[in-house]
């Protein structure tokens, strides 16, 4: 597996991941199969990566359906999309919580006594 090929599926992972298209428990999935899951899931650029790149450059050492420009356009377009919703997303700061003070329980009524 080439050092390219590693970096770009890594950066796609992570794209996949930032966007919720992936399982919880990936680790055991291939590439295929988490192209899959994310096909699945609406986003099918990440099967087109894997079969008509990644698959081909790491395992068959040939060239696959999509050029090494191709394919790190397809991961920059895929990071550019979730750089621009962070940057549309609006930020707003949350609320202070504050824990409401603790109820206790009424004074004694015959002595006036605090109860706790």
């Amino acid at each position: 597996m080439t050092a390219m090929a590693e970096a770009l599926w890594l950066r796609a992972l992570h794209v996949a991941d930032v966007r919720g298209l992936l399982p919880a428990n990936r680790s055991p999935l291939t590439p295929g199969e988490l192209a899959a899951e994310a096909a699945r899931r609406g986003e099918d650029r990440l099967a087109r990566l894997v079969h008509g790149w990644y698959y081909p450059a790491s395992y068959g050492r040939a060239r696959g359906v999509l050029s090494d420009e191709e394919a790190t356009r397809l991961v920059a377009a895929l990071e550019t999309e979730i750089a621009q919703a962070e940057v549309a997303r609006p930020k707003f700061a949350s609320p202070a919580v504050e824990n409401p003070p603790a109820q206790r329980e009424m004074d004694c009524v015959l002595c006036g006594f605090p109860l706790t």
